[in-house]
């Protein structure tokens, strides 16, 4: 699983299980990132406060780059339906730059209600409670039975990533990574070898440990 941050470029390029999330407030400098393929993103800012101009002129800074894994799609956060209202004008905005527009799962959705054929990826978004529930798990299993990239936004603890792990998640992000990238990144990576080698044991052994026993 890749761990997305954005900002703390420097850190970054220390772990190779690290990728960048560009974010439109940044004003990133596409020339100045590490842009291997498949280990950088874009995400909207709609958690914050979402601006077009500032998501277009990000859209277009990093127009003609390769390997982006998904720009989110401008979302409103804890509403399925004003998200799902956004979806059409804004995925079309999106892959017309040339990107894979990722859906932001939010609380309420459905796997009836989500385009599945317009869908390039999806982010887990939503409301805490939300996210970790079955509603979320489900629309999870939809994303991956279909090939999707699935990706898990606000995880900043050892239990959050297992937790992502374990739900099939390819990537996440936290803020905590981006203020405290010197000593969070370090851990946050250890978290995700540690969750993976445990998933991969309990696999073999037929075995499940819940989050909530995993050494701290």
């Amino acid at each position: 699983m890749i761990l997305f941050v954005s900002g703390a470029t420097v850190t970054v390029k220390r772990f190779p299980q690290v990728g960048e999330l560009i974010v439109p407030s940044a004003g990133n400098n596409p020339d100045a990132l590490r842009l291997e393929w498949g280990k950088w993103a874009m995400d909207n800012g709609a958690f914050s406060t979402f601006d077009p101009g500032l998501f277009m002129a990000m859209l277009q800074a990093y127009h003609g780059r390769k390997g982006c894994r998904f720009v989110s799609a401008p979302d409103v956060v804890a509403d399925a339906y004003a998200t799902l209202q956004r979806w059409p004008f804004w995925s079309a905005v999106i892959r017309g730059a040339g990107f894979v527009p990722a859906l932001v799962l939010q609380d309420g959705m459905l796997a009836a209600e989500v385009p599945w054929r317009e869908v390039g990826a999806v982010f887990v978004g939503g409301s805490t409670e939300w996210k970790l529930g079955t509603q979320a798990r489900t629309l999870m299993a939809y994303a991956k039975s279909r090939g999707l990239w699935v990706h898990v936004g606000r995880v900043n603890t050892q239990q959050r990533i297992w937790e992502a792990v374990e739900a099939g998640a390819d990537s996440c992000d936290g803020t905590g990574f981006t203020w405290f990238p010197d000593k969070r990144i370090p851990k946050g990576v250890a978290w995700i070898d540690q969750a993976l080698t445990q998933q991969r044991e309990q696999a073999d052994l037929g075995l499940s440990v819940p989050p909530s026993e995993l050494a701290v």
